[in-house]
């Protein structure tokens, strides 16, 4: 049987107990905040890319890998075994050495992510030089242009007006954003 075959039965949680949340691959019923009275139980499910699911007669072991279910689901919360892997080059994850980088689809290992980084920095740059970008491409635009590759850079937490450090998230350029504000008037008659 496959894994997004099975649906595994569940004995010690009755079919009444609807307050489930997980946390990493354990299931918790009746977590403290929820104040419900019932004892809090915490299960792990039998095997790697299964979790608790309620039907209309119990909770079972289910699938929850979106790779074994072919869903498409992004940022998946629940992994197999065998899916376990870095998206680039398939390392499994017990095998990492460094904190893999999260992705839509799973995580890239740190090697992987750092080799890709390096790819589209070389290539902004490369585009931006043959473009003969230069910083008058930056000079009062409604966004933020690195001067160095010319990658749309933005921060939320910039709208003082003012001088603000900012590092292109594409080449690692260190630059300088001003930010100016134009003051605008509307009037109408007074009612």
């Amino acid at each position: 049987m496959t894994l997004k075959d099975m649906k595994i039965f569940i004995p010690e949680i009755p079919k009444e107990w609807t307050k489930r949340t997980r946390s990493g691959h354990t299931n918790i019923w009746n977590d403290d905040f929820y104040n419900t009275g019932l004892p809090k139980v915490e299960l792990a499910p039998p095997q790697r890319g299964l979790y608790a699911e309620r039907f209309e007669d119990g909770w079972y072991w289910v699938c929850g890998c979106s790779k074994c279910l072919e869903n498409g689901e992004k940022w998946s919360y629940i992994v197999c075994e065998e899916h376990d892997r870095c998206i680039t080059c398939g390392t499994h994850r017990k095998d990492l050495t460094d904190i893999p980088w999260g992705h839509p689809d799973g995580f890239q290992c740190k090697p992987c992510r750092t080799k890709e980084h390096e790819e589209r920095k070389q290539e902004a740059l490369r585009l931006a030089k043959e473009n003969g970008h230069n910083e008058w491409d930056c000079f009062r635009e409604d966004k933020i242009i690195c001067p160095a590759c010319a990658s749309e850079c933005s921060s939320d937490d910039m709208y003082e007006s003012e001088e603000h450090e900012i590092t292109c998230h594409v080449c690692d350029t260190e630059f300088v954003v001003e930010i100016e504000y134009k003051l605008l008037y509307t009037s109408v008659l007074k009612k």
